[in-house]
């Protein structure tokens, strides 16, 4: 299997991304899938400049990416998938574009709407009903943000969210 890790996290390519994850899971390629980096070419040179080399990225958008699970799992390649809008995950599973198993989540920024539901992990209501609907389908999605970090389920992040609403009242 190839695909070592699929990951969301708004900051895409990144310290912990390079320095923890490709380095730790012996990683030979990353896959970005973002709309935005996939229309800049300067965005997408600057996140090339950010990984070693040896390392193969590419850069697609949400909706060019049929075809590519099955090409990636059949790769002898060991890759890490990186997403920054759950919106994109979810649409692209629901479609059987690119079935999951496991969804890592690493940071997503704070923006108007969105609640904390961790340290570095802002989401908004939508967001949290895809996740929940990807994980009631089966997908184990955990919350951590290097590989030498204790891993939270998100069955465990949404029990002390809620947890925190009643104690607020």
């Amino acid at each position: 299997m190839s695909i070592q890790l699929v990951r969301l996290d708004d900051r895409l390519i990144h310290g912990q991304v390079v320095a923890g994850w490709v380095k730790s899971l012996m990683l030979k390629g990353i896959v970005v899938i973002d709309d935005e980096v996939a229309q800049s070419p300067f965005q997408e040179s600057l996140m090339r400049m950010a990984v070693p080399e040896g390392i193969d990225v590419e850069v697609f958008a949400s909706d060019s990416c049929n075809g590519l699970y099955k090409r990636l799992e059949q790769s002898s390649k060991k890759t890490i998938v990186l997403f920054s809008q759950v919106s994109d995950i979810f649409k692209l599973f629901m479609n059987k574009a690119f079935p999951l198993h496991a969804l890592n989540l690493g940071g997503v920024g704070f923006t108007e709407g969105r609640e904390q539901l961790a340290e570095s992990l802002f989401l908004s209501p939508e967001e949290i009903q895809m996740l929940a609907d990807l994980a009631n389908a089966g997908v184990y999605i955990e919350l951590r943000p290097t590989p030498f970090d204790r891993a939270h389920s998100f069955h465990e992040l949404l029990k002390l969210r809620d947890a925190r609403l009643i104690s607020e009242g």
